[in-house]
């Protein structure tokens, strides 16, 4: 994250995860993929064990994109798309390092429609799974049975149509629960691939 100062850092940490934000940076570039389904491709490669350098990470955005270049920094917005890649990247991985458990997913406010919500989170699943599978590749066949049976149930999610027959009070309810349950399941996935290494130092 060079080139970005100390302001920019506190101003990233306040906005990284602003669906808006990443809606905009999404449509500015005329993207063929979903927000959510970006975010969730990144916690897939992280949670299987992979670290990615900003120039992979850069090209990962670009094909999700459907662009060859990132457009540059316009004036009103807030941060470049450079930087806030960057530090989405950071947060993210800091989230699901974090003993907290504070790791969150990237999707549409509370107070918006409940199709869209419903679309973001199949998406965002989408994107976790293709993340793995990019990640752990066979090492996926040889995972724990609660883990290939989270993969499955993931599976499900990742095909759920934005279908309306429940009450909306029930459909709210219903997809924070499936919410939950898939941050839960993405900090499972991230402790079964990512054991500590005591002999190892943290490179800063």
């Amino acid at each position: 994250m060079s080139g970005i100062d100390e302001n920019d850092t506190q101003r990233l940490q306040q906005i990284v995860y602003d669906f808006d934000l990443w809606s905009d940076l999404h449509g500015r570039h005329g993207a063929i993929n979903h927000p959510s389904e970006l975010h969730g491709l990144l916690a897939g490669e992280l949670a299987a064990g992979e670290r990615l350098s900003s120039e992979r990470w850069e090209n990962l955005v670009l094909e999700h994109l459907g662009c060859d270049r990132l457009k540059e920094e316009e004036e009103d917005e807030q941060v470049s798309p450079r930087a806030l890649l960057h530090a989405f990247y950071a947060a993210t991985l800091a989230s699901l390092q974090s003993e907290d458990m504070d790791f969150r997913l990237l999707l549409p406010p509370e107070q918006a429609p409940r199709n869209q919500r419903l679309e973001a989170l199949s998406n965002w699943v989408r994107g976790f799974l293709e993340g793995m599978a990019r990640a752990a590749g066979d090492g996926l066949s040889r995972a724990p049975d609660d883990i290939r049976e989270l993969i499955r149930d993931f599976v499900a999610i990742s095909q759920v149509e934005n279908e309306a027959d429940d009450s909306e009070e029930d459909g709210d309810r219903d997809i924070e629960e499936v919410s939950e349950y898939i941050r839960v399941g993405v900090l499972n996935v991230f402790a079964e691939f990512n054991h500590p290494q005591p002999d190892q130092q943290t490179l800063h």
